[in-house]
């Protein structure tokens, strides 16, 4: 992802960046010079000081070198500093000359109170409300645009709003973080519109240090992020702006890297199951039959989520039942109906929308068009994919353990070399693998490890490629763990929108809860078997689960599908053998959406409304399905590169279910 510096609207009608960089007690002309330098190197636009910390000058000096090197003007900067409520115009006049600016973004009154004045004293008061009436002045004179607060607590605040009805506080920065919440006091401000502002994020004002707190610790972990970014990320979350300081180059790259969302599997899960539930009761399971739900979700440069496709799976066509579809049929009926696989071609029927939302001038979530005229993918967002069971094939064979036993191995297979894997052993407490989870899927025939099928843990080898089983017959269709292993080298687009886009790759998959998990397996079924340096994806399960999974109640699958995708037109679709419910080898019916034939269709109609050198396919009566994916060249010369270093067995369809036109 790229980095996101969100802006608020403050009530003085002035947007600020959400993320600031802090350089309270950063001195010096040589250090501050390097700080903001990397500061705007890495993306931040928001600088906060104060008078108190003695770098005004300095900072002021670096801006006026360093805003030509990064191509940027005043404007593209905003400046935060601060003063105690005592000698205000005197210190604006200072501050302004100091950075070399006609105006300050955002001046704040330090402290409620003025140094040498007990706390108590109403000479405070009186202060306070004389500051902010000069503030006012200057605002109206045009030497600060926005004015605010600092540290001034819900009294503070009410004290000050009787007499200052004219223009209320814009910001009231204050020390918040996990340990100190200050949730009256956010509400109140909320209340009243003005924008809370955090120091201290990582809670080191006080001497407590949350970065090495337990808790925090162990979800940065989960989240792959360091300890700062989650703390930070949890005042962003709420809307509340941060500014934090550093002088490492490592610790400012990272304090603005906040494009993450800390509770993010289980909102993207909660969002396919709420959808899933407003669905209706058509092609649901009854009461004892059980499906797979899958989604994926747009998060938006603006930091929020989307569920743009979802599906729910059953059994696959058979080969011969595939190989005996007659010819009104080819390239009608889909060979493999698991949800993940589902989920997908819903996707693309998405893309195709949002492509032509943009060829159509309409505004779209995804695309947009760069001044070679090629479509380009929007910045800063990012696909999740949801599926409420692990993926069948590799990522579902892992141990079962049980306290109180040795460890067992079982036997994996990876780059034609035999090695073992080993469960992980705590010294303390040993465990007991009694059996390993296992799969339907069956290794390819041409797979040099087959299963074994003894009992327990030697039922299966991991890492060949395997196939689903079907509808009474074997299946040409790869398990899962293969096919997601292929989106997560190639994109998860696929060959005919390669010519159109760029590739797409997943930024996490998420598995449901209350399901056997392995997140070892996970990475090994999807990344690992093949190359431990291939494109990673961030794995995590989900504390939502989805009802109507396989359990003792539930033991017979659902022999329809429901796909589903945020389209305007015939969003939801049902399928049952394959094909369009209602549809039946005697009664034909209109075709699925997502079959291959209806996408090649769309693809074909999308090409002739992209005047572009690189999409010149002109005939479509006149070619066929799979001489159309000839067509994106660079991705097919990707996949035989892949299939001849990863992939070696990966089974080609027959070619006459690919020869079909239109």
């Amino acid at each position: 992802m790229t980095n996101i510096v969100r802006n608020v609207c403050l009530s003085s009608g002035y947007d600020m960046p959400l993320i600031g960089f802090g350089t309270y007690k950063i001195q010096g002309k040589e250090l501050i010079y390097e700080v903001v330098d990397e500061s705007l190197n890495v993306g931040f636009r928001s600088i906060d000081t104060a008078v108190v910390y003695r770098n005004e000058e300095d900072i002021g000096y670096a801006l006026k070198n360093l805003l030509p090197k990064y191509n940027l003007q005043r404007s593209d900067i905003f400046i935060t500093t601060k003063l105690h409520p005592k000698g205000i115009e005197q210190c604006v006049q200072k501050s302004l000359k100091a950075f070399n600016t006609t105006y300050i973004d955002l001046y704040l009154i330090h402290w409620p109170g003025a140094t040498r004045i007990p706390e108590t004293s109403t000479n405070n008061l009186s202060l306070r409300a004389k500051t902010w009436s000069k503030l006012v002045d200057l605002k109206k004179q045009g030497f600060i645009r926005s004015i605010g607060v600092s540290n001034f607590t819900i009294k503070h605040l009410q004290e000050l709003l009787q007499n200052c009805k004219d223009i209320l506080p814009a910001v009231n920065q204050v020390e918040l973080h996990p340990h100190y919440r200050q949730e009256e006091l956010i509400k109140y401000c909320n209340e009243k519109g003005i924008h809370i502002q955090a120091y201290s994020s990582l809670g080191t004002s006080g001497n407590i240090n949350l970065l090495r707190n337990p808790i925090v610790l162990k979800i940065a972990s989960q989240l792959n992020v360091s300890s700062a970014r989650l703390l930070l990320n949890w005042a962003l979350q709420q809307g509340i702006g941060v500014i934090p300081k550093a002088v490492n180059k490592e610790h400012i790259k990272d304090n603005i890297q906040l494009d993450f969302l800390i509770d993010e599997e289980n909102k993207i899960a909660q969002l396919c199951l709420e959808k899933y539930n407003k669905l209706g009761k058509n092609g649901k399971p009854s009461q004892k039959e059980w499906t797979v739900l899958s989604g994926i979700v747009l998060l938006k440069k603006d930091g929020t989520l989307s569920l743009v496709a979802l599906a729910t799976g059953t059994k696959c066509l058979g080969k011969i039942d595939l190989m005996n579809t007659k010819l009104y049929e080819e390239g009608c009926r889909l060979s493999d109906s698991h949800a993940e696989i589902l989920v997908r071609r819903a996707f693309l029927r998405y893309l195709y929308e949002q492509i032509d939302f943009l060829l159509n001038g309409v505004k779209n979530n995804v695309f947009i068009i760069d001044d070679k005229k090629k479509i380009k993918i929007n910045d800063g967002i990012s696909f999740h994919f949801f599926t409420s069971q692990t993926p069948c094939g590799d990522c579902s064979i892992f141990l079962k353990e049980e306290d109180n036993a040795p460890p067992i191995k079982i036997k994996k297979y990876n780059h034609n070399i035999e090695i073992e894997i080993k469960s992980n052993v705590n010294e303390k407490k040993k465990q007991v693998i009694k059996d390993i989870y296992r799969t339907g899927a069956k290794c390819v025939k041409s797979e040099k490890y087959q299963d074994p099928h003894l009992p327990g843990i030697n039922y299966h080898v991991v890492g060949p490629l395997r196939t689903k089983p079907g509808r009474g017959n074997p299946t040409l269709s790869l398990s899962c763990s293969d096919k997601i292993a292929k989106w997560n080298l190639l994109g998860i687009q696929g060959s005919f929108l390669s010519i159109l886009i760029p590739p797409i790759k997943l930024e996490t998959i998420i598995v449901g809860g209350n399901s056997p998990f392995s997140l070892e397996a996970m990475e090994r079924g999807l990344y690992k078997r093949f190359n431990s340096e291939i494109y990673k994806l961030k794995i995590i399960q989900s504390k939502h689960f989805f009802k109507q999974q396989k359990n003792s109640e539930r033991k017979n699958p659902c022999p329809s599908s429901i796909i589903w995708c945020a389209v305007r037109n015939r969003d939801t679709e049902i399928a049952v053998e394959g094909r369009k419910q209602g549809a039946t080898k005697k009664k034909k019916g209109s075709n699925l959406l997502i079959s291959r034939r209806a996408l090649f269709e769309t693809f074909l109609r999308t090409c002739d409304k992209y005047q572009h050198s690189d999409c010149n396919i002109r005939h479509p009566k006149k070619i066929t399905y799979l001489d159309c994916k000839k067509w994106s060249k660079n991705y097919q010369s990707l996949w035989n590169t892949l299939k001849s270093e990863f992939f070696h067995d990966w089974p080609s369809k027959p070619i006459q279910l690919q020869t079909f036109v239109l």
